[in-house]
């Protein structure tokens, strides 16, 4: 089974819950506030020097949708121009 990881900009949590919900995707988690930096964007470490957070949103990919999820993802990083938006794809066993 495959997970996709996509780290976002809490302000662009909209979009990716569109994704999740065109998608009809049923298995997902959300880890609602993270901190850190990228070589593409301000850092986030929502205090006052750096405002913001991240939130990442992991989905098991159960129903088959790996595909449709990463199109979906590059469509909006690169037509919303989102520089600190990412996307991994790691493959992962369920051992319980």
């Amino acid at each position: 089974m495959k997970v996709a990881f996509i780290i976002h900009n809490v302000s662009e949590t909209e979009s990716i819950n569109q994704i999740i919900d065109k998608l009809q995707i049923k298995n997902f988690t959300r880890i609602a506030k993270a901190v850190g930096k990228s070589q593409f964007a301000d850092p986030v470490f929502d205090d006052k020097i750096w405002p913001g957070y991240y939130s990442i949103t992991i989905i098991e990919d159960t129903e088959n949708k790996i595909e449709k999820i990463r199109e979906e993802v590059k469509f909006i990083k690169e037509h919303l121009k989102i520089p600190d938006l990412k996307y991994y794809e790691l493959e992962a066993s369920n051992f319980f």
